[in-house]
């Protein structure tokens, strides 16, 4: 596919209820690349006839920040954006400028969507007490003409600074974060007896539920690799007590004939599905529940026997749409998976992961779900990521410690708009600064080290951000990185010396 196609594919589920094109654009946008909360989306949005150039906003209470949007669709992949609607977006600020500018703002006839959302955020009284438009962003999926990257140049010092995504832009975020496909080609299963079929209506998926043998299920295609389960919240976790144990069940003949009785099965999904009798016919294929048990059968397939069975539902599912997501979520959740193995899925965390992987994947491994091979490189798991993340950006490392909230509570405030790939290889830099220290701490506090070093990467970047150059460095380590490493660290290391 090309740019236009791979945007457009991604916005599908975007496009709902009354939403114009270019409304699904933006949603799609504040959802991947600004990072905004799902449920925020819509309360962000006021596109339509009347907006004054303004089909988004935001506004950040504790900087006193508003940001403004503005999202043009293009009909046709070659689809060119001058430079009319870029001009319309930088005029659109001026009415940020005061009190008595927004009451202007107000005063001309703005469209229904916009007056509530300056009244839902209380923008009039929050630029007076001295908020300001900081940001403009223009978003569109066409391609900035002659004229379009001539303003922008034109207007690059103004203040406040205009940020173009075009399609170019646009299409590397989007080829990132796109969900994993179903391995292509034809799967033909056969159950004991005739699968129960729950077929489609209102628009919900086809279902099929039967029983099969595992001999079959251990052939799928691309369980050695693990592509099968690309769409998993997680791979294998190894030698758990849980795998071992049903390791153990499928080496005892005697208990495979009841294995159904207590095993929640698979689930798998599919672009195409057809039963006739007791055969299933599927095109295209990936498990989202039950990865740890097929790896498992797979493992010690010597031992199968054609009384070792499975409970297995297929789903039918469109190749764009939110409900292969819901599907993999709520499989998932019925079981002790936590909430960063469910967060693994998350488009944040595909981008994080496809950004350490295109800048630095010859050095390190973004890991974001368990089990995933990293080819022999240092693995930085987006957990701890998370934790150092927290310490040094948020400037809480005492809520570092406490798990339960990384990928909860305080997940958007964690991996927001600002975190980057390079920003991800400086903290799996600081840990190694950090680690290397360890030795040099009283007994009691290195005793206590798991939890003391979020303390000291803190008071690292506290120093860094004594001057202007180590702001600079925490804000910008691309700068740096990873270039001049070995520089860096021989500069750092003292400092981490001091603390």
């Amino acid at each position: 596919m090309n740019n236009y196609q791979v945007i457009q594919e991604e916005l599908k589920p975007f496009h709902m209820g009354s939403r114009t094109a270019s409304a699904a654009l933006l949603a799609w946008f504040l959802a991947v690349v600004w990072r905004i909360e799902p449920e925020d989306i819509d309360d962000a949005i006021c596109d339509g006839q009347g907006d004054k150039g303004i089909d988004g906003m935001l506004v950040d209470d504790d900087l006193g920040e508003i940001t403004l949007f503005q999202a043009k669709h293009k009909a046709a992949s070659d689809g060119r954006q001058g430079d009319r609607d870029l001009r319309d977006l930088v005029g659109a600020s001026a009415y940020f400028a005061s009190e008595a500018s927004v009451q202007g703002l107000l005063g001309a006839n703005p469209n229904a969507e916009l007056r509530r959302l300056l009244a839902r955020l209380d923008v009039q009284a929050k630029v007076a007490a001295g908020a300001h438009a900081t940001h403009l962003v223009f978003v569109t999926d066409g391609t900035l003409d002659d004229q379009g990257n001539a303003y922008v140049n034109a207007v690059t010092r103004n203040d406040p600074p205009l940020e173009v995504w075009d399609q170019p832009r646009l299409a590397t975020v989007a080829r990132r974060t796109r969900k994993p496909d179903l391995i292509s080609g034809r799967v033909t299963l056969t159950a004991v007896s005739a699968p129960a079929v729950v077929s489609a209506s209102s628009g919900a998926p086809q279902l099929a539920i039967g029983v099969v043998p595992a001999s079959q299920l251990v052939s799928l295609p691309g369980i050695g690799d693990l592509s099968l389960f690309a769409r998993n919240v997680r791979l294998s976790e190894g030698r758990t007590r849980i795998n071992r144990e049903l390791g153990a069940t499928v080496d005892d003949p005697t208990e495979h004939e009841l294995f159904p009785a207590y095993h929640n099965g698979l689930t798998m999904l599919t672009h195409g599905l057809t039963v006739s009798g007791d055969t299933m016919t599927l095109e295209d294929v990936t498990v989202v529940n039950g990865c740890q048990s097929l790896l498992t059968l797979y493992q010690h397939q010597a031992s199968l026997t054609d009384n070792l069975r499975l409970l297995l539902k297929v789903v039918q599912v469109e190749r764009t749409g939110g409900i292969s997501d819901k599907i993999t979520y709520r499989s998932n959740n019925q079981n002790p998976v936590d909430i960063r193995d469910q967060r693994s899925t998350d488009v944040v965390q595909r981008d994080l992961q496809g950004q350490v992987g295109e800048r630095y994947g010859t050095a390190i491994f973004f890991a974001i779900r368990e089990g995933e091979n990293a080819s022999g490189l240092r693995v930085l798991d987006n957990k701890t990521a998370a934790q150092f993340l927290m310490a040094i950006y948020l400037k809480e490392p005492w809520n570092a410690v406490r798990k339960v909230r990384l990928f909860d509570t305080d997940y958007r405030r964690i991996v927001n708009r600002t975190v980057t790939g390079d920003k991800l290889y400086l903290m799996d830099l600081v840990i190694r600064v950090v680690d290397s220290h360890r030795s040099g701490l009283r007994d009691e506090l290195a005793a206590s080290f798991a939890s003391v070093r979020f303390a000291l990467a803190f008071l690292l970047s506290q120093l860094l951000r004594q001057s202007e150059r180590g702001v600079l460095f925490l804000e910008s380590p691309e700068r740096w990185l990873p270039d001049k490493e070995k520089e860096v660290i021989e500069a750092v290391d003292p400092l981490m010396g001091d603390v």
